[in-house]
């Protein structure tokens, strides 16, 4: 699991928005990628699964999207609320070791 910095608050904690990232029928989706004792962690901030592990930036990249695909087609047909996605600076503060953050957006 990716690490948190030493903080026990997160930087998005204090937001009191609904626990949703939709606008516009879309969402907008942070891929986030660390490199932790020589190997590269891909997760998704408030999204609650395994990270992804692997040597190879590309195969983490990879295997996050195809991990990550049926957990966000599952919330689009049977409507249910997506939590709220930190922006990529609240990710950077919360987060050692970022080494990408690729955003991917999806209609719902």
């Amino acid at each position: 699991m990716a690490f948190k910095k030493s903080s026990d608050v997160f930087a998005f904690e204090p937001i009191v928005e609904p626990a949703t990232s939709v606008k516009d029928n879309k969402v907008n989706i942070p891929l986030v990628f660390t490199k932790e004792d020589g190997k590269y962690h891909g997760f998704v901030p408030g999204i609650i699964m395994r990270d992804v592990v692997e040597d190879d930036l590309e195969i983490c990249k990879q295997k996050l999207l195809e991990t990550i695909k049926p957990i966000l087609k599952n919330k689009v047909s049977n409507n249910l609320p997506f939590p709220f996605f930190p922006t990529n600076e609240e990710i950077k503060k919360d987060f050692k070791s970022v080494v990408l953050i690729k955003r991917i957006s999806i209609k719902v």
